[in-house]
């Protein structure tokens, strides 16, 4: 199965959680490119990421994505699926 992958890292600042930048970062992110793709959110990540962070983040993808998963992409599971696309 193809994903379109999101690596939370790349939502930090110098591989530091900032939540202050991290919240920017998010604003000011293109959620467009994946719209009805299906996304795997990387989530085995070496940096101290908060849960909540990954609910913003899911916040942000189910508006525009197909389907969202956690994990790697040998090992993952779906969190969200659309439906209606």
């Amino acid at each position: 199965m193809v994903f379109e992958i999101l690596d939370p890292i790349d939502l930090l600042t110098e591989n530091i959680f900032f939540e202050d930048k991290f919240i920017e970062k998010v604003e000011n992110f293109d959620w467009d490119k994946f719209q009805n793709k299906k996304v795997l959110v990387r989530g085995c990540s070496s940096s101290l990421i908060p849960p909540w962070a990954y609910m913003v983040i899911t916040s942000k993808l189910m508006k525009k994505a197909h389907s969202i998963r956690y994990g790697n992409e040998h090992d993952n599971i779906v969190v969200y699926r659309n439906k209606v696309k």
